[in-house]
């Protein structure tokens, strides 16, 4: 007796046991195929990453602040004849920031990958009122107002590359005659020796202040290019954010979301408004460190996705993979337990096979194509082969437009797990009852020791 009639004799339920074996060896190739996905998606976003790079990274501006250098005379101790003296720089806030940024984005391709970049036009206005420096715990300060620098910091120096054009200042309504320059420098000198000279990623132009309690008005162009995202940090004790952009598909980041927001197909507007209590940030604190007190985790802003990315939609309906596999060998199993023909277990494999290769080819397809026609392609022709072959398998054509149907709407499911981030797990959780569901009551009547419907 050979092993298909083997096969033939022995009872429908341990043919489904054995099916469901052979799902679960079939998953571990799909399980392969996810760990293609993740390292596809990581050489994209490697891709991306330097093509970002390129562009002036993904900006973050801090600012404008002004920094001013103090000496700090420490009260006399015991111990010492003389007191110790250090340079301490200050930063201050402006009282109100009006940040207007139009931005007009592109896609860069390299390779078969892409990346968002983006030339934004930012106009910055407000003013600073009284610079009232905080409180020196440890002694007294000298501040040299003449030493004045207004700044704005950069989230690294790579984003200097972004800057397209000079900028243009006006200080109290009238064009300021210093430009900036790279670079935010701090001197650091203690009891009268030169120590570390510390440059922060930025920009800074000399801004001599002949009187603190007056108030300077300040308006800046800053015409910059980046990548993937543009963020600001909220500088002012009132900061108000207006974006503009061309882009379709923004995701909004950040300690902040916008107060108000329009998204159509042509681009989007948002608005941001950061009040002095919600920022956490005070009026006017000592520089240390790089400023990261000054954005880290308060920055906002947008990331310029891409909707079209092939890879989270494909892991997404990968983690389903078992779940289709068991519905595509189901459909196989019914048309056993209904009729009296036979599938061989070889060709279960063939026809879960089939199903593996299918997300592999989607992920291929998409990264040149797109993944709506990835997918379209890629599920003609796999639920038309698996038609045929069931057609085919059980010498039936009927039973093949019906295996074709029943495929057809499964991928209908997986297209809808691969597309719906918030309701997959919804999807998937109905799908797999109600395929049990279907299961029971085709069998309802099925003799599981002998293979026969009862009477």
């Amino acid at each position: 007796m050979n092993i298909n009639e083997t096969f033939k004799n022995r009872s429908l339920g341990l043919k489904l046991i054995l099916v469901g074996a052979l799902a679960f060896l079939l998953w571990i190739p799909a399980m392969l195929v996810y760990g293609l996905v993740f390292e596809r998606s990581t050489r994209a976003e490697s891709v991306k990453q330097e093509i970002y790079q390129l562009a002036g990274g993904e900006q973050t501006i801090s600012g404008p602040l002004i920094i001013v250098p103090a000496v700090i005379e420490t009260d006399k101790l015991e111990k010492f004849e003389v007191p110790v003296k250090r340079t301490q720089y200050f930063a201050f806030t402006p009282q109100s920031l009006d940040i207007d940024s139009k931005i007009s984005a592109t896609q860069r391709r390299r390779s078969i990958y892409d990346a968002t970049i983006y030339d934004a036009d930012i106009e910055m206005k407000g003013q600073f009122s009284t610079l009232v420096p905080p409180a020196i715990a440890d002694g007294e300060a000298k501040f040299d107002w003449q030493q004045a620098v207004l700044a704005i910091k950069f989230r690294d120096d790579t984003a200097l590359k972004g800057i397209r054009d000079n900028l243009s200042v006006k200080i109290n309504g009238r064009e300021h005659k210093a430009t900036f320059e790279p670079g935010i420098s701090l001197t650091v000198l203690e009891s009268g020796r030169r120590g570390d000279n510390i440059s922060l990623p930025g920009i800074s132009m000399m801004l001599p202040i002949t009187d603190p309690s007056a108030t300077i008005e300040f308006e800046l162009a800053l015409p910059m290019s980046g990548g993937g995202a543009l963020q600001f940090a909220p500088a002012g004790e009132d900061t108000r954010v207006s974006m503009q952009s061309d882009w379709p598909d923004p995701s909004f980041q950040g300690a902040y979301l916008p107060d108000s927001r329009e998204i159509t197909d042509q681009g989007f507007t948002a608005q941001w408004r950061i009040p002095y209590l919600a920022r956490n940030l005070p009026r006017s604190f000592p520089v240390e460190g790089n400023l990261a007190f000054l954005d880290q985790g308060k920055s906002f802003g947008v990331s310029f996705v891409s909707a079209a990315s092939p890879y989270k939609s494909v892991n997404r309906a990968l983690k389903y993979s078992l779940m289709f596999l068991g519905v595509v060998f189901l459909t196989f199993f019914l048309f056993e337990a209904t009729t009296d023909a036979r599938a061989h277990p070889a060709q279960y494999i063939l026809l879960g096979l089939t199903q593996v290769i299918f997300y592999l080819m989607v992920l291929a397809f998409s990264e040149h194509i797109g993944f709506d026609a990835a997918f379209a392609v890629t599920a003609v022709a796999t639920v038309s082969l698996s038609g045929a072959y069931a057609a085919t398998v059980f010498h039936s054509k009927m039973r093949g437009i019906i295996a074709f149907a029943a495929f057809s709407a499964a991928y209908g499911l997986i297209y809808l797990l691969m597309k719906s981030e918030d309701y997959a797990l919804l999807i998937g959780s109905v799908t797999a009852f109600g395929a049990i569901a279907l299961t029971m009551f085709v069998t309802r009547r099925l003799d599981w020791y002998g293979g026969r419907d009862k009477a």
